[in-house]
């Protein structure tokens, strides 16, 4: 506790500093395609366009403190503050400049697919005069789904049946359906729960998902684990999962095994 306690006053420390040193800077637009895709997909999982009731248009992201980190990229490309939520393990990045939220409405226009969030950019977009774009299909090489795994995905493994689970929870199906096309697996209700998930456990669709993520590394706490994968299999193949403690398989799946709970990415 006192650790964690430790590295949020770090990280507060840290948020004033480039908040400060940020403040009056000026950000030059350049497109970026991959970064942006990415940045799309971030929004779709867990941003948000506001309108004040004073007409003033902004943008928000909250992500937890292990993550903080993609907020603060995302920060450096367009502007903004990040700051910590009182008494929450989260960080929230804020945008609300006019020339910053242009840049951003440049860099992300025709890659949100969200209606939710369609609506909601359509409406900053009229404030600004700019048309909105309305996205094209999703295609294999796109940064959005690394975005987007990065706030709704998930990486788990069942030691029972030797398989590993790279999954996407999201209320809206229409979302999670283009991916089966393009990555394979399969969408499910969740059971007791108001979402759906986009399911990948076969081999040759996690190997598949792990070679797009190789082109577009997640830049969450979660890559950690998606690093892992390759390393797991070897290991499932040579039985070190059923190995005996003392041998030296066994020692090589205990090792790995600490490795992969370091992160907790459910």
């Amino acid at each position: 506790m006192v650790f964690l306690l430790s590295n949020i006053k770090c990280l507060k420390l840290i948020s004033k500093t480039l908040n400060f040193s940020n403040k009056n800077r000026y950000y030059s637009f350049e497109k970026d395609d991959k970064l942006n895709e990415w940045i799309g997909g971030i929004i779709e999982g867990d941003g948000c366009f506001l309108m004040s009731k004073k007409g003033y248009p902004s943008i928000e992201i909250t992500m937890q403190t292990r993550d903080v980190n993609c907020l603060y990229l995302i920060q450096e490309k367009y502007g903004g503050s990040v700051k910590i939520i009182r008494n929450k393990n989260y960080f929230r990045y804020r945008l609300h400049n006019r020339q910053g939220l242009l840049n951003l409405i440049r860099g992300i226009n025709g890659l949100i697919r969200n209606p939710i969030r369609l609506l909601q950019l359509s409406k900053v977009c009229e404030k600004y005069n700019v048309s909105i774009i309305q996205p094209k299909p999703l295609n294999y090489y796109n940064g959005w789904l690394s975005g987007f795994f990065d706030i709704d995905g998930s990486v788990y493994l069942n030691v029972l049946s030797c398989q590993i689970f790279v999954t996407v929870a999201q209320k809206n199906k229409l979302l999670l359906e283009p991916l089966t096309d393009l990555y394979g697996g399969t969408i499910y209700l969740s059971k007791g729960k108001e979402h759906f998930k986009w399911i990948l456990y076969r081999k040759k669709e996690v190997l598949n998902i792990l070679n797009y993520f190789k082109l577009y590394p997640p830049k969450s706490g979660k890559n950690e684990r998606i690093k892992l994968i390759s390393e797991c299999y070897e290991l499932l193949n040579r039985g070190a999962h059923r190995a005996l403690e003392d041998s030296i398989l066994g020692k090589k799946w205990k090792e790995f095994f600490k490795k992969w709970e370091n992160f907790d990415v459910r």
